[in-house]
């Protein structure tokens, strides 16, 4: 059996830098909140405490193992043996932070009891943690949760034949979690209705924890969490800056929050989704490749990141094209069909890239030159979109053709969500897909049969005059296009999977195609599809 793969220490302490990043920032937001809020309406703050909560005593030697849980949370990434152990504890913290401060906004607790500062030993302790933690983020109890999360995450650590080994690790480690957890009340931070939410959420978070797809997911939803934080404590602070507390702007604030939170929620949506076709739910476009009013409506704020992402795309390929005008250049599979992956297009540039793809020009007045002196050429292209979220330079194409040349322009449509492995797509998704593009193109070559019958034009020599166009296309990069390109031309039998590597080194240098993104296994099984249309000659 192989083992298994164990993560770098750079891994694993980018893993630690950001779940530490959003806890600090969501932790510290939500505190400067509750602080805000208790001195302008403290009786919307509320109290936790129990009947219970008077009986328990206070003892100062516990700020000892309080103080071990960051220590806990830093080296629980470097103690994790492999990826999976370090993407599920990466994930399970992130959760509990994000859904811990969002209870902290809507649910502002402090606590209430009065805590005398000792004087022994421990004092530095407790004065250090007055200035870093106020009394407020109650409910839940993060050290609570973090400390049955850590647990869990790190029980298979210590794996050793001795039983007695393993037994002890455990043992130890579940005491250090226990006085982690029993330390938030008996230090005076936390009631026990605190550790209660604090156990609750850590439950909710391993039964959560173990659905989620991949790190997609986990971004989005914190990127929506954050988001919602900052702009509604932002729109908080800014109203109550004067004497008069301004209602609308608070209010304002808050619903644009609500929107942000609710569209990067429906993105992590569709990417826990198991096949990204369904993605066309999420994502609706027009039949002329326009995202619709109503996609719109409910990821105005990440099409708008994709619109900016799209114009930096293409500044990247004018400036890092190492001085070739024409980086994008086709690739010829016969003489009937060219294939080309790109980013979508401007339409200032959709004139030269179309020259430059059908006649390897770079201007209007020499494609209409080459055109007369080759009359009986017919011209379509078929446009494929891999781009959910933004809409496709196809409905600006089609009015460029019709400046350089009449001929058809067809729209394919096959969603699919940034960095989604393509693996997440059925197989039968992509054979369909090829098979449509195989169609049009062989409906092109019994057009241009049709049209030459009068000229008596044989049937080889319509492969001449005849040119397919098939351009692949996503937001920026090149991933999402040169990856389902590939699989096209595995389809077609052009490429095999011994020389696809190879291939995609020589004509997309740039292109960074990891074996997650585009696995081994689903190149073999295209490959199994080849087309007999379109023989090997390259």
């Amino acid at each position: 059996m192989s083992t298994p793969h164990a993560p770098s220490k750079p891994t694993r302490f980018r893993h630690l830098c950001i779940a530490l990043s959003i806890f600090y920032l969501l932790y510290n937001v939500t505190t400067l909140y509750s602080v805000s809020l208790y001195k302008l309406y403290p009786s919307t703050i509320h109290n936790l405490a129990t009947p219970f909560d008077s009986a328990i005593p206070f003892i100062p030697a516990m700020i000892v193992p309080y103080s071990w849980s960051l220590i806990l949370f830093v080296v629980s990434f470097f103690l994790v043996r492999t990826s999976t152990q370090l993407s599920l504890l990466s994930y399970r913290l992130i959760l509990a932070t994000i859904f811990a401060c969002l209870i902290f906004y809507f649910y502002p607790a402090r606590f209430s009891f009065h805590r005398l500062p000792p004087d022994d030993w421990t004092q530095f302790g407790y004065q250090f943690l007055q200035l870093v933690d106020k009394p407020f983020n109650q409910l839940p109890s993060l050290h609570v949760s973090y400390a049955i999360l850590l647990g869990v995450s790190l029980w298979e650590v210590v794996a050793s034949k001795k039983l007695w080994v393993s037994a002890v690790y455990r043992l130890l480690l579940t005491g250090i979690c226990t006085l982690i957890a029993l330390s938030t009340v008996l230090t005076y931070q936390h009631h026990l209705l605190d550790m209660l939410g604090g156990a609750v959420l850590a439950i909710l978070v391993l039964m959560l924890s173990n659905r989620i797809r991949n790190a997609l997911v986990i971004k989005y939803l914190a990127v929506g969490s954050i988001g919602f934080l900052l702009i509604a404590i932002a729109g908080f602070c800014f109203a109550n800056m004067s004497m008069i507390a301004f209602e609308s702007i608070e209010t304002l604030a808050i619903t644009i929050a609500l929107y942000w939170l609710i569209s990067f929620t429906m993105l992590a949506c569709a990417y826990q989704q198991a096949k990204s076709m369904r993605d066309a739910r999420w994502f609706q476009k027009s039949n002329s490749g326009r995202l619709t009013l109503y996609t719109w409506i409910k990821f105005a704020p990440i099409i708008i990141i994709y619109n900016g992402m799209s114009f930096l795309g293409q500044w990247y390929f004018k400036v890092f094209s190492k001085g070739q005008k024409y980086p994008l250049t086709p690739y010829a599979i016969n003489n009937m069909v060219k294939v080309v992956a790109s980013p979508r297009l401007k339409q200032a540039d959709l004139h030269s890239h179309v020259t430059y793809w059908l006649f390897g020009c770079d201007s209007l007045e020499q494609s209409r030159s080459l055109e007369k002196l080759l009359p009986s050429v017919h011209y379509q292209i078929i446009v494929i979109d891999l781009a959910a979220e933004i809409s496709s330079h196809v409905y600006h194409l089609e009015v460029v053709t019709n400046d350089i040349t009449k001929m058809p322009v067809h729209y394919l449509y096959l969603p699919l969500l940034d960095l989604q492995p393509l693996s997440d797509v059925l197989l039968k998704d992509y054979i369909d897909l090829f098979k449509r593009i195989d169609a049009l193109t062989q409906s092109a070559k019994t057009r241009a049969i049709t049209a030459n019958n009068e000229s008596r034009v044989k049937d080889d020599q319509v492969k001449d005059s005849l040119t397919t166009l098939i351009n692949f296309h996503c937001v920026m990069g090149l991933s999402r296009s040169i990856g389902v390109q590939v699989l096209y031309l595995l389809y077609c039998g052009t490429l095999t999977i011994h020389n696809y590597q190879s291939w995609i080194e020589q004509h997309y240098p740039h292109a960074h195609l990891r074996d997650a993104y585009l696995p081994q296994s689903l190149l073999e099984a295209v490959a199994n599809y080849k087309s007999i249309e379109y023989p090997t000659t390259h």
